[in-house]
């Protein structure tokens, strides 16, 4: 291990004066008074060439101290000629902010000296950045021009170790900077840092002095060992540390004066935190802020934007899931001090250089003394400056934390750091990249790893575990006879791309609509919202627009409530460090109140509080010790155990998450072994929440832990936790075996997860996985504190510390934020009523606030009220309305109900109202319901229908079940009166039940509303049905928002009431009506019938899918969307804050009038000239004048930008126009600006209402965009002005919804709701106004919604998949599922509009289908779905009838002349089977002998060559190259078209050469382009030929022949083969009507013809099955230039990874495939992919296939291949 020698002088300012060089020193004393304590210490030592390690405190020079030597070193060989054009300092920083801070601190003083004290002679000092986000242009610009300092980060830094342009580079640098190592050496990326810095010693030649800077970390000796190699004795490492703190001004403040009073509301803490913030900010010039969380960071940023009354674009947010530019910007506007106020998680923690800074406020407490001095140090961080911070307390714990964090950094204490060691994930990592340098020996690597300091003790064993990993996963090649290892496939390609430690989080990269990236969302997040959904990001609210891939596409919006993303894993542990101080804190306290002295006292005198503060944290400790005499403390841990109700503990450690965590997984352990179920666990700081099935004796735990296995206990418990799922990716992430990129290619968050839950399925059958191994290395080190639970379980042996366990109602103070939490989720529930009776009303002070929980009331107000809703029948209508409250009359005409109105009513006088309703047909009789309470009974004709279905349903086994909706109704009927003699029924009709889920809804809503406050038992006493279906419809209920529930008659058990009726019972004066008649009138607006697509355009504000007319237009097929986008009238535009619809013209004045004015820029305004009025142009029309060449690239940038922003502001639409023989449309712009004038913005809003209202507020801001106040102005004008008018609903409180008069006697009237069934989109006009709603009742994901009327009832998850649709799944009642079959059949005829025939459905409700009861498996094949294979899956529209891959191969080749039976003689007759060739290898395979090669067939054959359809150079006759030019349809580029009238009647190129003065690269550069689009080709003498296309009368016709003929002789093809073959000129939609052509011609079939192959295929069914008879295919290899190889390109893609090469085939199956040069007549193998179990196999074949070639087979990949 090397030396450590600790610095304990100082150097006198004179001396070190003397020691620099002119020009530096009259730099420095220019600007500063004198050398820093830092300075005179480390920089004697430092230009002595030693090693050094330096810490002191932020802002007392350290970066300056690191460099002032080295500056002066180069100033001094730039004076004297000797800088050479190398890297001689290499700078790491932890991260990229801090990369481009330092970069600007090293150029000013390097730009100040050269310009001030320098003479001119002197040689320039470069500084160079490269990172992440470094270009590959300036990357290319330091390869030719090296930077002197290079600033980097460790990733950034392996990747240039890797480049073998680079590496030579740094053969010669002097120094190694590493700053910021605190954040380096605990983590994994300091881990891959000491690996490179190893290899960076392997490849330097001369010694290099490391650097090392921090301003906070202990151990030092430890930190010190890392700056140099490990066991290299001579090393010596100095270390300078200043010792005594800087001059801090810290103080901790409260944010609301009753802050500790045991009554204050703490859910109004953030808010007031907010306001502190906020007056901080004015009193100051510039503040950070600093939160632990980047949604926190989001949340605070939005509210003071809303807060502050002055700019708010002086507040920004500033973290890691930022967009880099934009984070550059903001630290860009900090440092020039244009920002009032910045808002961080951690990314300006470290290092950032800010001079403007004048205030730190850390909302709650940063978890450890490290962060907390880092972060109070952003403040005066210049030499000289006073840091001052402030604290804000998120509640009483935290309060307690930052008093306790205060007292440590006011007493010197520091974290101490943790290292981890022997990383195995790491080190896989880092050798793939070693392999990439070169062939490596294995002992050799071994020797060099273990150089790095945290690999000192790596054992062999390991090594080589991680080397045969590497080897099964194909990352690198091992020859173990040589001892070498090498790189393999494209294992280079996966390390450039996933190079780094940071764990791949599946983050989803967050685009704006010019292509700018803004940020990153975690994929939990994203999967959480969908399309239109608002989120805030870096304080800007933007509008969801799309998801696609990894990409979520947004789009700016304003006057929208947001949502606030979350990241996983963003909270750590409160250090063990600070933990202490608090239970010191807590323990000093605890004494003093038991000495029965006031604590406040130590607080003022012994922590310097404010009286405040002391009072705050005393009434605290003291409310806690009246409810408990104990506290945790270091000997001490408190288990409560919550009495009553499932077994809980609250185990109170203060010890920090990591501790509690370890603990908890121990204590969940235990019980899982013992067979006690653990139902719920969580963790905070202070402690942990245990729920278990039963209690377990805590008296045992001392006998259990005396058994020393506390780690195995914690990993068999870990394997099933999501901590380990998590850990498990991002390990297998970082061993680079699941990459997140291969090149360009990204794999998607889900393809990530559903690849690693794979892989860990895989691992976890395997015994000594090293994966596994390595993620229990990685939670126990990174998660968990084993040292510490080692230590108190040993203390608790040895009976030096001790578990209290005592029984509580509820948990003590400490504890209580954690088990609170626990509570959150029941708010809303029906259990809130039973947490009055339950529940201390403390907690449910906390909970709920200053809330009421329940509303008192006495019998005779309920009497008085609930009588009063149903008035006495006077008439025959108000008859009816009294049977629409309650149940029917029986047939003496008597409501058991309504007894008392009824009574003084003439029985005759009933009968004539009787009478009178039945001729109206308002009434009707139900009979054979099996119900004896309903059978006879004359009901409303919508309390018949209901009544009717309950009934039936009561007699039909519903006991045990909890939804009717799970029974299927099918052949289920009653009786229905249907004439009437006087008021006997004496004909009867059987109709069929209705939704019986809302029949049973419908039915409890009217007892609630007629009957008042009913408990559960007593509403269940009333209904024939179990107790838990009442339950659930009640819990949907009370979701909804329509019944809540309390104490309203003094009853034991809480009472259901309605909404309203709780209402006005409360004393609310507002009228309210029912939420859902306003969503039935929606209902009915929505979905009006229309005769056309255009009447339905005009009567909504716009349409997004063909799929949201199928319900609005009269015999609408998806085949009509097409003729209605053609349409002259209808355009197509972002037509509502950036959301794509089609409307009509006469639509536009209404939308533009929604819109604010445009803003028009230079470049929009120049851009608009070229769309003239009432004419549409192409978008190359618009950017005609926009230079093309590289060197104006950023104008056509800019003017990309400026089409988007045109298109987000209207000032265009487009129209679609269809073109003869081309199957898009074509797109075309057409002007809005001054050609459609917009409507009054008052007019506009009424419209806008008579469309969509009733509509809240908050709903508006979808549609408009003006400002809110604007907005709110002119809704207050039209209410006025009575144009307008509002109604009330419940939603869930007093919620406005603003319509036209009109619409107020709709919403109110009780009406039939319309039940029919309708699959719509998530962004159908309908579904989209209750999205949130949707997502609740259907759960959040992309899907079909399927509606009942207004009810959200079932989903399909369905896509299409190429050619078919997949349907993975369908969710729909069993009672429905009749009526749904017959609208899913309606909507599968419809895709076959666009020509997707084909349905494979998998599961039905959650299962597969064939686990399906047989009437849903009957109800599928009654619309044509069919069984199939092994009955998992369902088809409708296709065959299954798959064959063998073989045999397919087998007659492919066989029907290519490939087969030894159909290989031709020699190569002139194999020639003339072919309309093309490539080279001689693609001719070979076709011939038994080879005489004589392609070139020198051409003369003879008169082939020329030219360039085919799929871009390759290619022999043919000329009359292909005709055939090929008339496919491609183009015309040639009019600049050269004297070239191709010259060689229509020459040939020799010379001679054109002569007569333009051209030289033949000239000449080249002007065939090329001609050659390559098929209009010049080379003649068979060596001259060139212009192509005449041949005359086709029908153009489509002509293309559609030639695909015919190209797949005549496949078997079995799918879509992307085709593709591949066909080549660019044929369009998707152009090949699939070809093979729909050739289906309905009988020539094809379709579906899915190969085993294991799921997808669609167009096969040929006799050649398929001859293609058993034919004899087994030859072994062969299929070069990259045969034919058919675009017809193999995806398979080589995807199971070899390679774009191009050649194909290894045995036993008929590919194997293997490489990569190979054939310069020279040989074929040199350059790189394989091959199966480790047909290695030898394959090998034997690339020997034939290089005999067969006649060229010897050779390539350094090959010989190790065969001594494997």
């Amino acid at each position: 291990m090397a030396n450590i020698v600790y610095l304990d002088s100082y150097e006198e300012s004179e001396v070190l004066f003397d020691g620099l060089s002119q020009p530096v020193r009259n730099w420095f004393m220019d600007k500063f008074p004198d050398f820093t304590a830092p300075q005179k210490m480390a920089i004697p030592s430092i230009s002595a060439g030693d090693n050094l390690l330096l810490c002191s405190p932020t802002g007392s020079g350290k970066t300056l101290t690191a460099f002032l030597s080295i500056i002066d070193k180069l100033i001094r060989k730039s004076l004297d000629g000797t800088l050479e054009n190398k890297v001689y300092c290499v700078y790491i920083s932890p991260i990229k902010a801090l990369a481009n801070d330092i970069q600007k601190n090293l150029i000013e003083p390097l730009a100040e000296i050269k310009e001030r004290f320098l003479p001119g002679r002197a040689k320039d000092i470069k500084v160079g950045l490269r990172t992440g986000d470094t270009s590959q242009s300036e990357r290319q610009k330091m390869l030719r021009k090296p930077p002197h300092i290079l600033i980097t980060t460790p990733e950034s830094l392996g990747l240039a170790l890797a480049s073998s342009k680079f590496r030579p580079l740094m053969n010669e640098l002097n120094w190694i900077i590493l700053d910021e190592l605190h954040s380096l050496v605990p983590s994994k990326r300091g881990t891959l840092l000491s690996l490179t810095m190893a290899l960076l010693d392997s490849v330097i030649t001369t010694p290099v002095q490391r650097i090392g800077i921090s301003a906070t970390m202990e151990p030092l000796d430890k930190v010190a060992q890392f700056l140099v190699p490990a066991g290299n004795e001579d090393e010596e490492v100095k270390i300078a540390k200043i010792s005594g703190a800087r001059e801090l001004d810290l103080d901790i403040i409260l944010p609301n004066p009753r802050f500790g009073d045991p009554t204050f509301d703490y859910k109004q803490i953030l808010d007031a935190n907010v306001e502190k913030i906020l007056d901080l900010v004015e009193a100051h010039t510039t503040t950070i802020v600093f939160v632990n969380t980047r949604k926190m960071t989001e949340e605070i940023v939005q509210k003071l934007r809303r807060l502050a009354g002055w700019d708010e674009t002086a507040i920004e947010a500033h973290h890691g899931s930022m967009n880099k530019a934009i984070r550059k910007d903001v630290e860009q506007r900090l440092k020039l001090g244009e920002l009032r106020c910045c808002v961080s998680s951690s990314s300006l923690e470290l290092g950032i250089d800010i001079g403007t800074v004048d205030m730190v406020v850390q909302l709650g407490s940063p978890g450890s003394i490290a962060t907390a001095l880092q972060r109070i140090g952003r403040a005066g961080h210049h030499v000289g400056g006073i840091p001052r911070a402030r604290f804000l307390p998120t509640g009483p714990h935290d309060l307690v934390e930052l008093v306790a964090l205060q007292g440590a950094i006011m007493s010197g204490e520091m974290d101490l750091l943790l290292f981890p060691e022997n990383s195995l994930d790491v080190l896989a990592q880092f050798m793939v990249g070693l392999t990439i340098v070169g062939e490596q020996d294995i002992d050799e690597v071994f020797e060099l790893i273990t150089t790095a300091w945290p690999y000192r003790f790596l054992p062999y064993d390991d090594y080589i575990e991680v080397i045969d990993m590497l080897e099964d996963e194909k990352r690198l090649w091992v020859d173990w006879e040589e001892n070498t290892i090498g790189k393999r496939g494209y294992s280079q390609m996966i390390y450039y791309t996933n190079l780094g430690t940071i764990s791949p989080d599946n983050n989803y990269l967050v685009l704006n609509t010019d292509g700018s990236m803004i940020g990153q969302l975690s994929s939990s997040f994203v999967s959480s919202v969908r399309p239109g959904d608002v989120i805030l990001l870096g304080g800007t609210t933007y509008r969801i627009q799309s998801i696609q891939g990894s990409r979520v596409n947004v789009t700016p919006v304003t006057g929208f409530r947001p949502t606030v993303p979350s990241w996983s894993g963003e909270a750590l542990s409160r250090s063990a460090e600070l933990s202490a101080s608090v239970l010191k804190l807590q323990k000093a306290l605890m004494l003093a109140l038991r000495r029965q002295r006031d604590p406040r006292r130590l607080l003022v005198e012994g922590y310097g509080l404010s009286r405040k503060i002391a009072e705050a944290v005393a009434r605290f400790m003291e409310l806690h010790v009246a409810e408990s005499f104990e506290v945790p403390a270091p000997n001490r841990i408190m288990m409560e155990q919550i009495v009553g109700g499932i077994t809980t503990y609250m185990v109170t450690t203060c010890r920090g998450r990591a501790f509690n965590m370890t603990l908890g997984y121990f204590f969940a352990g235990i019980a899982s072994a013992n067979e006690i179920h653990v139902n719920e666990i969580s963790f905070d700081e202070n402690g942990f929440l245990i729920k278990m099935s039963d209690d377990i004796d805590p008296a045992a735990f001392p006998d259990v832990f005396e058994g020393g296995n506390h780690r195995e206990v914690i990993e068999r418990y870990l394997m099933d936790t999501q901590l380990f799922a998590k850990r498990f990716r991002e390990v297998a992430g970082r061993s680079l075996i699941i990459p997140r990129r291969i090149g360009a290619d990204e794999v998607s968050p889900q393809q990530f997860q559903q690849k690693a839950d794979a892989l860990l399925k895989a691992h976890r059958a395997k015994s000594g996985s090293l994966l596994m191994k390595e993620v229990f290395n990685e939670i126990f080190h990174h998660d968990l504190d084993m040292i510490g639970l080692n230590q108190f379980v040993n203390e608790v042996v040895e009976g030096t510390s001790r578990i209290l366990h005592t029984r509580v109602k509820v948990p003590s103070p400490i504890g209580m934020n954690l088990y609170m939490s626990a509570f959150e989720d029941l708010l809303s529930m029906r259990t809130r009523a039973y947490l009055i009776k339950d529940i201390d009303p403390e907690i449910l002070r906390r909970l709920l606030g200053q809330r009421a929980l329940a509303t008192q009331l006495d019998g005779e107000e309920l009497h008085a009220y609930y009588g009063d809703k149903v008035a006495i029948p006077k008439n025959a209508e108000s008859l009816l309305e009294m049977m629409e409250m309650g149940g029917g009359l029986n047939k003496d005409h008597e409501n058991p109900l309504y007894k008392a109105k009824l009574e003084g009513i003439e029985k005759e006088t009933i009968r004539g109202w009787v009478r009178e309703l039945i001729v109206n047909e308002d009434i009707i009789r139900i009979k054979d319901t099996g119900h004896s309470g309903i059978d006879g009974k004359w009901f409303s004709r919508r309390m018949g229908d209901i009544h009717g279905t309950l009934g039936v349903l009561s007699s039909h086994h519903t006991e045990e079940l909890d939804d009717l909706r799970k029974l299927y109704l099918g052949g289920l009927t009653y009786e229905a009166s249907v004439e009437y003699d006087d008021t006997e029924a004496i004909k009867w009709e059987s109709r069929p039940l209705s939704d019986p889920h809302e029949c049973l809804r419908v039915k409890l809503v009217d007892l609630l509303g007629s009957e008042g406050p009913q408990t559960l038992d007593d509403i269940v006493e009333r209904f024939p049905f179990p107790k838990t279906m009442i339950e659930n419809i009640l819990h949907e209920l009370e979701v909804r928002n329509i019944v809540t529930i309390g104490f309203y008659k003094q009853t034991e058990e809480g009472e259901f009431i309605l909404r309203v009726d709780e209402h006005y019972l409360a004393g609310g004066e507002e009228e309210v009506i029912a939420y859902r008649n306003l969503q039935n009138l929606l209902l009915t607006k929505s979905f009006k019938i229309h005769d056309d697509p255009l009447q339905a355009l005009s009567s909504h504000v716009m349409i997004q899918k063909m799929h949201e007319l199928l319900d609005r237009v009269k015999d609408f097929r998806f085949r009509d969307w097409k003729d209605m986008k053609h349409d002259s009238d209808v355009v197509m535009g972002r037509l509502l804050h950036n959301r794509v619809g089609y409307t009509k013209k006469d639509q536009m004045s209404m939308l533009l009038g929604l819109r604010p004015e445009p803003w028009i820029g230079d470049m929009e305004a120049k851009l608009m000239t070229k769309i003239p009025a009432h004419d549409n142009v192409t978008r190359q029309q618009v950017l005609i004048d926009i230079p093309r060449d590289d060197e104006s690239k950023y104008l056509m940038n800019r003017a990309k930008y400026a089409i988007n922003n045109m298109e987000r502001q209207l000032l265009f639409v487009k129209q679609y126009e269809e073109m003869p023989e081309r199957k898009r449309s074509l797109s075309l712009f057409h002007r809005v600006l001054d050609v459609y004038q917009p409507m009054a913005f008052d007019d506009a809003l009424l419209e806008l209402i008579r469309r969509i209202g009733p509509v809240k507020r908050f709903t508006l801001g979808w549609y408009v965009s003006k400002s809110g106040d604007i907005l709110e102005d002119n809704l207050k004008l039209l209410l006025d002005q009575g144009k307008i008018t509002k109604v009330t609903a419940l939603q869930p409180g007093l919620t406005d919804f603003y319509c036209i008069p009109d619409d107020v006697p709709a919403v109110k009237k009780r009406i039939r709701e319309d039940r029919k069934m309708r699959i719509m989109t998530q962004s159908d006009p309908f579904c989209s106004r209750f999205i949130q709603e949707v997502r609740y009742v259907l759960k959040q994901g992309w899907y079909y919604p399927v509606f009942k009327g207004v009810d959200p009832v079932g989903r399909i998850l369905m896509y299409k998949v190429n050619d078919y649709l997949e349907i993975k799944d369908i969710h729909i009642p069993h009672a429905y599922l009749d009526e749904f079959v017959e609208q899913f059949e309606r909507l599968l005829e419809n895709y076959r509009d666009t020509l997707v025939e084909i349905a494979v459905l998998t599961n039905f409700n959650g299962e597969n289908i064939s686990e399906a009861r047989d009437e849903t498996k009957d109800a599928f094949e009654r619309i044509g779905f069919k069984c199939i294979g092994d009955g998992q899956r369902m088809i409708r529209g296709g065959v299954m009838d798959p064959r063998p891959v073989k045999e397919s191969v087998r007659a492919l080749f066989y029907n290519h002349h490939m087969h030894q039976q159909t290989r031709s003689e020699n190569e002139t007759i194999a020639v003339k089977h072919l309309n093309e060739i490539r080279d001689d290898f693609a001719l070979r395979g076709r011939c038994e002998a080879y005489r004589v090669n392609l070139s020198s067939m051409a003369s003879a054959n008169q082939l020329h060559q030219g360039t085919n359809l799929t871009s390759h150079r290619v022999y043919a006759p000329y009359s292909h190259f005709q055939r090929l030019l008339t496919i491609r349809n183009l015309p040639p580029n009019e600049e050269l078209l004297d070239v191709l009238d010259f060689f229509t009647d020459h040939s020799d190129p010379q001679l054109f050469m002569d007569r333009h003065a051209l030289r033949r690269s000239e000449f080249r550069k002007l065939a090329q382009p001609l050659i390559r689009s098929g209009h010049l080709v080379q003649d068979y003498r060596g001259g060139f030929r212009t192509v005449n296309p041949m005359i086709a009368t029908d153009h489509w016709q002509f293309k559609q022949d030639y695909l015919i003929e190209l797949i005549k002789d496949v078997p079995v093809i799918t879509m992307k083969q085709c593709e591949k073959m066909a080549g660019k000129p044929y369009m998707p939609e152009e090949i699939m009507t070809v093979l729909q052509h050739l289906v309905d011609e009988g020539e094809l079939i379709k579906g899915f013809l190969l085993e294991d192959l799921n997808q669609v295929c167009w096969g040929r069914k006799e050649m398929l099955q001859n293609a058993s008879e034919l004899p087994k295919m030859r072994d062969f290899v299929l070069p990259p230039s045969d034919p058919l190889a675009p017809y193999f390109a995806s398979l080589l893609r995807e199971r070899f990874g390679f774009g191009s090469a050649y194909l290894v085939f045995y036993d008929e199956e590919p194997i293997a495939a490489f990569k190979a040069n054939t310069r020279e007549n040989l074929i040199d193998v350059k790189d394989i992919v091959a199966d480790p179990k047909l290695e030898k196999e394959a090998l034997r074949v690339m020997k034939e296939f290089a005999w067969e070639q006649n060229m010897p087979l050779r390539g350094k990949v090959l010989e190790k291949l065969k001594k494997r």
